[in-house]
């Protein structure tokens, strides 16, 4: 996911963590399809982005109603209204929806003049309050990925993602930030569940290996540090010197 973000918001994306959505909690059909995610940008600034997908026919009031959700549950009670949280709703759509050639839609909100036609903008000293030079990045924005309207032919990483979200299949060629561990993961939900019992049992001990070979590599380079001190001792080097050169303690040189 966060591969997919970072395609999309042109931004290396981390994800903090996954939120539990309060309204969410009475709600199983809801809480199956969104998922609210704290990410973090390139600027280190911290955004939530909700993540949905559903077929449902009045989908745009959906969507207004969940980044409002969003804002009120992680809006505390006395807070300022500087801490009202930026929210990208992010919505992948695998029905027809609207009318419309492209398949990836942005919104977002400006006010523009009823005469003169000009977008509002912040004035310097309202810059300081907010994270952005304008005011739309201030409101929630909205993504909408037609999945089912993309025509399969990937002109960029982006494109790559969503052939991938289409199609359930990575092209060898494909690049795009994330995706071969997504293929990891789609290929692993594709098993039979016997097959995944063994598939982790081959992971847990193949860690276990790992965890077991740096141990013993571990332990052979302290011997070997140990045994290089007691060679440096018996030639008369002080300890200050074995020290620097081995990197053990006085306590264990003086000890040898």
């Amino acid at each position: 996911m966060e591969g997919f973000l970072s395609e999309l918001l042109k931004e290396n994306i981390t994800i903090l963590e996954i939120l539990e959505s309060e309204s969410n909690k009475d709600f199983k059909k809801h809480k199956q399809n969104i998922v609210d995610l704290k990410v973090k940008n390139s600027k280190d600034e911290v955004v939530i982005i909700e993540v949905q997908y559903d077929r449902d026919y009045s989908f745009f009031h959906r969507i207004l109603w969940g980044t409002s959700r969003v804002v009120t549950e992680h809006l505390h009670e006395g807070d300022d209204y500087l801490r009202v949280p930026k929210v990208i709703s992010v919505n992948l759509i695998y029905f027809d929806l609207g009318e419309g050639e492209d398949y990836i839609y942005h919104g977002s909100t400006s006010f523009r003049g009823i005469h003169k036609n000009d977008v509002l903008q912040l004035r310097e000293n309202e810059k300081k309050d907010v994270a952005e030079d304008s005011i739309e990045h201030i409101f929630p924005e909205y993504y909408l990925i037609k999945i089912n309207r993309f025509d399969d032919l990937a002109k960029d990483t982006l494109d790559e993602w969503i052939y991938f979200l289409k199609n359930e299949e990575i092209k060898p060629e494909f690049t795009a930030q994330g995706l071969q561990e997504a293929g990891r993961i789609l290929a692993y939900t594709k098993l039979k569940k016997e097959d995944q019992i063994d598939y982790n049992n081959y992971i847990d001990n193949r860690r276990r290996r790992d965890s077991e070979l740096r141990t013993k590599f571990s332990e052979g380079l302290e011997k070997g540090k140990l045994e290089t001190a007691k060679s440096m001792k018996k030639e008369g080097i002080s300890a200050e010197l074995i020290q620097k050169c081995t990197s053990l303690s006085l306590d264990q040189i003086n000890d040898l």
